[in-house]
């Protein structure tokens, strides 16, 4: 019988490849100029190129998004257990050691040992958000979680400023090392701002070339066959005189569509949306002019470019929730993979810690560990 992991990895890609690919294919037959063995000029090819990218970016979006839908209930119901329980240990482990540490029978070094390892633990569950575990730490450590904090900052700060060649002003509402960032993001982002302005108007002083008056020409006629699909949808989609309560609910959630549509210079949805009124038909859209479908084509080619960074943002967002490298990209396989691998990670971190604790629990068990986890933190890390 198939684990909940393995029937994750093999049915999903399954149904979101064949729900997709039969939205995608509708969609490119309906807009898509010419028949099958027709003979198209460059521009009515690269229309139909572009509106079938189009298509496969929506798809590829889809899926990421459905991927992530899925995979995100049995990511937590497999792991939220399991980190719970490590947490648990955590805190047992430094209530414990508060304990110990105020009892005889340990040495200066002994002490200074567990109160580091003390110190560590309460400093990560404070991170969690346990005030209790914050407040243990700063009674037991020389320096405050706050102090750190701000000597985080301060170094942070330094480095930044270094960096940008000027003072940083901070918000000192902000926690230390949030204000830190915020305030580096928004210089560089004034900065980069600030060139862009240069950069425009030193082309702006320029005389346009005839390739550039050109493009712009373009642009103006893409933008206004934009408004003008809108308008004409807008016009046919008027519910005021609209008497029957069916159509007008019906006209109401198109108007909706073509707004949204219209809002992101999708002109693609704008044009469905016709088909779908019978506004206009493929016989038309196959008359276009030249210039029309170039014009057309301007707009494709953007709403593409904006859907390919959409993508990327999902792609990264889905990496980022499940822990993959930045340099992937997500699939079924992939994230099933890594499931498996915090999984067991986390099982033996478990399993590490409740072991830790049966040995601390006798004097000569817990001095032989102190040794040991002094040893470890002393080890040189290579990575």
């Amino acid at each position: 019988m198939k684990s909940q992991a393995d029937l994750f990895s093999d049915e999903i890609p399954a149904a979101l490849a064949e729900e997709n690919t039969e939205a995608s294919t509708t969609t490119s037959t309906a807009l898509r100029l010419g028949g099958k063995n027709s003979r198209l000029s460059a521009t009515q090819q690269r229309f139909n190129q572009l509106l079938a990218r189009i298509d496969k970016l929506k798809v590829q979006i889809a899926e990421v998004q459905a991927l992530a839908d899925v995979h995100r209930p049995l990511y937590h119901a497999t792991l939220a257990p399991l980190r719970e329980r490590h947490l648990t240990l955590m805190r047992s482990m430094a209530l414990w050691l508060d304990e110990r540490l105020q009892g005889k029978g340990l040495s200066p070094a002994q002490k200074r040992s567990g109160t580091e390892i003390l110190c560590e633990l309460c400093e990560a569950l404070a991170a969690g958000g346990d005030e209790a575990m914050a407040a243990l730490h700063d009674k037991r450590s020389p320096h405050s979680l706050h102090k750190k904090e701000q000597a985080a900052a301060a170094g942070m700060r330094a480095m930044m400023e270094d960096v940008l060649g000027q003072s940083l002003e901070l918000d000192e509402s902000l926690d230390p090392l949030d204000a830190v960032m915020r305030a580096g993001m928004a210089h560089m982002e004034e900065a980069t701002q600030a060139e862009q302005a240069r950069r425009q108007a030193a082309w702006a002083r320029k005389k346009p070339t005839a390739a550039q008056r050109k493009a712009e020409q373009q642009q103006a006629d893409a933008e206004t066959i934009l408004r003008k699909v809108y308008r004409q949808l807008a016009s046919a989609l008027h519910t005021d005189r609209e008497r029957d309560p069916g159509e007008h609910l019906r006209k109401t959630a198109l108007m909706s569509e073509a707004n949204a549509a219209y809002g992101r210079q999708d002109l693609v949805a704008l044009l469905h949306i016709q088909l779908r009124i019978e506004q206009t038909d493929h016989q038309s859209l196959a008359q276009l002019a030249e210039e029309k479908i170039e014009s057309m084509s301007i707009l494709f080619k953007q709403q593409a470019t904006e859907l390919e960074r959409e993508l990327y943002t999902h792609q990264q967002q889905v990496l980022q929730e499940f822990n993959l490298s930045p340099y992937q990209t997500p699939s079924a396989a992939k994230l099933r993979s890594q499931l498996l691998m915090e999984e067991h990670d986390l099982k033996q971190d478990v399993a590490s810690m409740e072991q830790d604790f049966q040995v601390v629990q006798e004097d000569a068990g817990f001095k032989r560990w102190l040794k040991s986890q002094k040893q470890l933190r002393e080890e040189p890390d290579y990575f």
